[in-house]
């Protein structure tokens, strides 16, 4: 791929802006985090396949909208070895996190869902364990999953 096509991913990973918004469900209150800006459609077609990896620390329908500290630390750790795999040669790019009823979910795009897989594989694990964790992809070159279905409602800035 030309370097040119990755470079408005490239200059998200190096700004890395988050903001934070809380949202309504109905199960109850939650946060999302993602980086800012959210690209443009042509931005970001580099990055055509979505990935979400979703982590459930409670019961579905439970209200519960944080996790407990320990299990948060684990999420935090599960984030940064992930992160690290993927984003320093802008493999892939996490836009955003949402917490809510129970689970977290991370949306990643990435260029190619099986070097993700595999980059997956080899982060450390957990405890001597698989992370307590489900993946679910799909190909979304305008990143719409993003923008209609996580942050619709949200203002972004953009």
């Amino acid at each position: 791929m030309p370097l040119w096509k990755l470079q408005p991913v490239k200059q998200l990973l190096k700004d890395d802006q988050w903001a934070v918004a809380e949202i309504q469900h109905t199960s109850g209150p939650g946060l999302i985090r993602f980086r800012q800006p959210v690209l443009a459609p042509r931005d970001c077609r580099s990055h055509p396949h979505r990935l979400s990896i979703t982590w459930a620390y409670a019961e579905e329908g439970s209200g519960q909208q944080l996790p407990d500290n320990e299990v948060g630390q684990e999420m935090g750790r599960f984030e940064d070895h992930l992160t690290a795999a993927v984003e320093a040669d802008a493999h892939a790019v996490l836009t955003g996190v949402l917490t809510f009823d129970g689970a977290r979910q991370w949306v990643f795009y990435t260029r190619d869902v099986s070097e993700f897989a595999d980059r997956l594989s080899r982060i450390p694990d957990y405890h001597g364990e698989p992370y307590p964790i489900e993946l679910e992809t799909d190909y979304d070159a305008t990143w719409s999953y993003l923008r209609d279905q996580i942050l619709g409602g949200v203002d972004t800035g953009a």
